[in-house]
C-alpha cells in the first residue's frame, strides 16, 4: 500500500497511516475484505479540550465508502509533567479494559432492559494497540452522528444534567448486575491511576488550584474571613485528600464509576428542528474505577453543572435513583436497589470531594478559552492556573452552600 496517500496534518505519528487504519477498521467491522484507498488525519480537539492524550479524526475511504473515526493516541513525543505521569501509568490499559470488557457487558444487559428505547453508554469501539510506540484507541467518530461538547462556560443546565443522570445511573446499575455475575471480570478496575500511586506528580495541580482559589476569596471582603483560612489549610493537603476520597470501601456500596465525568468527556445531540439537547454520550473511560457512585455524581455535579443547579440539586439525585431503580428493575435484579437515604447518604459522605472537585475542575471546565492554562506548566510549578471571571461568579456561589452542609 502506498504510504503517500494518507495525508496528515499537524503532529499526527507517522504510524497512523492506510496500513494502520485498514487493520483497524478490518478488526473493528469483522471484515478482512477492506481495502482502505485514501485517508485524511487531522487533529480532532481544540487547545484546552484534552489533556492525558493526542486525539484524531480520520476520514477513509475504502469499498465505495467514506468513514470518519476518531484515533486516541498516547502522547509520546509530548514533553512536560503530564507526559511523564502518563508514561508511568496505565491510564491507555484502563480504557482499553474498559471498551473490552465493561462496556459491552453493560450493552448488552441495557439492551435487553431498554429494547427499542436502548441508548448507548459511549462511542462504537473498533480496535487498540499498546504495540511498542502504536498506543491508540480507534472509536467510530460521534461528531459524524450529531454529537458534541455542550457550552459550558456558565456550567450546564437541568436539561442537558438530567440527560447525565439517567445515563450514568443505567451505566452504573448494569455495572452491578456484571459484577454479581463475575467479580473477577472487574478486576481491572478496583484501582485507579490516583488509588494506585501513579499520579502522585499531579499534587501541584490539585494543592495550587485550592490556593489560587483561597488566595482569591481574600479579595472579597464577605469571603476573606469566612473562606481564606480554610481553603489554605485545605490547599497543602488537597492531593491527599482527593485519593482518600476516590478510595473504595469494600464494605460500602460500590458500582463501576466512569471516573472522569465532565464536560470535556460529555458529548450531546441537539434536535434540528427545535435544538433542544436529545441523546447523551460519555467518552475518555481511563480513570474507571469500582467505587462508590458519589465519586461519579459529585465530581460532574460539582465540576460542570450550573451553581444554580447546585443550590437544589435534589431533582437530579431524584432522577438518578429512579433510573438506577428502573434499570435494575428491568432486569429483574430489584434486590440490589439503592433507597434514596443510600444515595444522599453517600454524596453527603463525600463532601469534601464535592468541594475539590468544584475547586480544581472548574478551574479547567470554566477556563476562559482566550487564556487555556498549560496544566503541564502547572504541574511543573512553573505557572498557574488562571481564573475566569465565570469560575470566580461560581465558586462565590458554591462556597456558602458547602458551608451550609457541613463539607467545608
Amino acid at each position: 500500500m502506498n504510504d503517500t496517500e494518507t495525508c496528515r496534518e499537524g503532529d499526527a505519528p507517522a504510524w497512523l497511516n492506510n496500513d494502520f487504519l485498514e487493520n483497524a477498521l478490518r478488526v473493528g467491522e469483522e471484515d478482512s475484505s477492506i481495502k482502505v484507498t485514501w485517508s485524511s488525519v487531522k487533529p480532532a480537539t481544540s487547545v484546552g479540550d484534552n489533556y492525558s492524550s493526542d486525539m484524531y479524526r480520520a476520514k477513509v475511504k475504502f469499498d465505495e465508502e467514506e468513514r470518519s473515526i476518531i484515533i486516541k493516541t498516547s502522547k509520546p513525543s509530548s514533553k512536560g509533567a503530564v507526559a511523564n505521569i502518563l508514561k508511568k501509568s496505565n491510564v491507555f490499559d484502563q480504557e482499553i479494559n474498559a471498551f473490552t470488557i465493561a462496556l459491552p457487558a453493560v450493552h448488552r444487559l441495557l439492551k435487553t432492559a431498554y429494547k427499542e428505547n436502548f441508548s448507548p453508554i459511549t462511542s462504537k469501539y473498533l480496535y487498540s494497540t499498546t504495540d511498542n510506540e502504536k498506543t491508540a484507541i480507534v472509536l467510530e467518530d460521534l461528531k459524524v452522528l450529531g454529537f458534541k461538547l455542550a457550552q459550558k462556560d456558565l456550567g450546564l443546565d437541568l436539561k442537558h444534567c438530567l440527560l447525565v443522570m439517567r445515563k450514568i445511573a443505567m451505566y452504573h446499575a448494569a455495572s452491578i448486575v456484571v459484577f454479581n455475575k463475575n467479580p473477577d471480570s472487574f478486576k481491572p478496575f478496583m484501582d485507579n491511576i490516583f488509588t494506585s500511586g501513579q499520579a502522585v506528580g499531579y499534587t501541584p495541580f490539585f494543592c495550587s488550584t485550592v490556593e489560587v482559589c483561597a488566595k482569591e476569596m481574600e479579595t472579597f471582603t464577605d469571603y476573606k474571613d469566612r473562606f481564606a483560612d480554610k481553603l489554605h489549610n485545605l490547599s497543602g493537603k488537597a492531593m491527599d485528600e482527593w485519593i482518600r476520597e476516590i478510595r473504595r470501601d469494600d464494605m460500602g456500596f460500590n458500582v463501576l464509576c466512569h471516573g472522569d465525568l465532565w464536560t470535556n468527556n460529555i458529548m450531546f445531540s441537539y434536535a434540528d428542528d427545535t435544538g433542544e439537547v436529545e441523546d447523551v454520550r460519555f467518552v475518555d473511560f481511563q480513570l474507571s474505577h469500582w467505587t462508590s457512585p458519589a465519586m461519579d455524581l459529585q465530581y460532574f455535579l460539582n465540576s460542570s453543572a450550573s451553581a444554580e443547579l447546585l443550590e437544589h440539586p435534589e431533582i437530579l439525585i431524584q432522577e438518578y435513583h429512579d433510573y438506577f431503580c428502573k434499570t435494575l428493575s428491568l432486569l429483574g435484579h430489584q434486590n440490589l436497589q439503592p433507597t434514596l437515604k443510600q444515595i444522599n447518604e453517600e454524596l453527603d459522605r463525600k463532601g469534601l470531594f464535592a468541594v475539590l472537585s468544584a475547586i480544581s475542575i472548574r478551574t479547567v471546565s470554566q477556563c476562559d478559552r482566550s487564556k487555556v492554562t498549560d496544566v503541564s506548566a502547572v504541574l511543573a510549578q512553573t505557572q498557574t492556573m488562571h481564573l475566569s471571571e465565570a469560575y470566580k461568579d461560581s465558586m462565590k456561589k458554591l462556597l456558602p452552600i458547602y458551608e451550609e452542609r457541613g463539607w467545608l
